[in-house]
C-alpha cells in the first residue's frame, strides 16, 4: 500500500477518480485548493500524485503552482489523468507518465505501480554532503567526520529541509509549515529549541552549518 495525493480544481470531480485509486487498496488523501492540500500533507509526504487534468486549460499550470511550495509533494512522481481532447499539457517534463479517462482499472494499476517503482528507485542512494556532514535520504541516517548522530524524526526532517535548500533563509513560520505541517499549532519557539540541539549535536566544529538570520530565521550554509 502506499500514499498517493490526488489533486484537481474540483473536489466533485476527483472522487471517482480518488475511488480508483483507493480500490487498488492504496492510501489516498484529496486535495483541490490550498487548504485541502495542507491537510492532506499534514498526514504523510506522497509516494505519488494524481493530477486531474480533463479539460485542459492551464490546469496543469495551476496545479503545479498549488504543489510548489511543498518539497515532499514535488520529489514524488506524477500521473496526469487527461482527456483525449486536450493532450497538449501532456507533453511537459513536468508530468511522469499519463492515462486518459475514463480508463480501466487494470492500466491504473499498471500505472502506478510502474510510477511508484520509479520514485523508489529515484529515492535510493540519495544523499546530501557537507563539509563533513552526511545526510542519507533513504536510511535517515546522519552522521559528522564518520560519527554518527541519534536524532529524532523533527531534527532529521528540519536537517534535511534546511540542508536540501542550501544558502536559503527560512523564517520560523515558514520551517514549522515545511516540517511539522500546517495543523501544528505550537509556538515559533519549537524551531528554535530544534535548532539549539541540532547544532549541539552537530558539535563545535559543524554547528554553524545552521546559521541564524536575526530578525528573520535560519540557513543552511555548506
Amino acid at each position: 500500500m502506499a500514499r498517493v495525493l490526488v489533486i484537481g480544481s474540483d473536489e466533485r470531480t476527483l472522487a471517482a477518480i480518488a475511488a480508483a485509486v483507493c480500490g487498488l487498496n492504496h492510501f489516498v488523501a484529496v486535495a483541490w485548493d490550498e487548504e485541502s492540500l495542507a491537510d492532506a500533507l499534514a498526514k504523510g509526504s506522497p509516494e505519488a500524485v494524481v493530477l486531474d487534468i480533463r479539460g485542459g486549460g492551464g490546469l496543469l499550470e495551476q496545479l503545479k503552482r498549488l504543489l510548489s511550495p511543498y518539497e515532499q509533494a514535488c520529489e514524488a512522481p506524477r500521473l496526469a489523468v487527461a482527456d483525449r481532447d486536450h493532450t497538449q499539457e501532456l507533453y511537459s517534463a513536468y508530468v511522469s507518465d499519463f492515462i486518459f479517462y475514463p480508463f480501466e482499472t487494470e492500466e491504473l494499476a499498471i500505472r502506478l505501480t510502474r510510477l511508484l517503482s520509479r520514485g523508489q528507485l529515484s529515492r535510493k542512494g540519495k544523499v546530501i554532503e557537507a563539509r563533513g556532514l552526511v545526510i542519507d535520504l533513504e536510511s535517515f541516517e546522519v552522521s559528522v567526520d564518520g560519527r554518527q548522530l541519534t536524532l529524532t524524526f523533527k531534527e532529521f526532517e528540519l536537517l534535511r529541509f534546511l540542508a536540501s535548500h542550501p544558502g536559503r533563509v527560512y523564517t520560523r513560520q515558514a520551517l514549522l509549515n515545511h516540517v511539522w505541517g500546517y495543523e501544528y499549532f505550537g509556538g515559533l519557539r519549537t524551531v528554535d529549541v530544534h535548532i539549539r540541539r541540532l547544532r549541539g549535536k552537530l558539535g563545535p566544529r559543524h554547528e554553524d552549518l545552521i546559521q541564524t538570520v536575526h530578525g528573520v530565521g535560519y540557513k543552511f550554509v555548506p
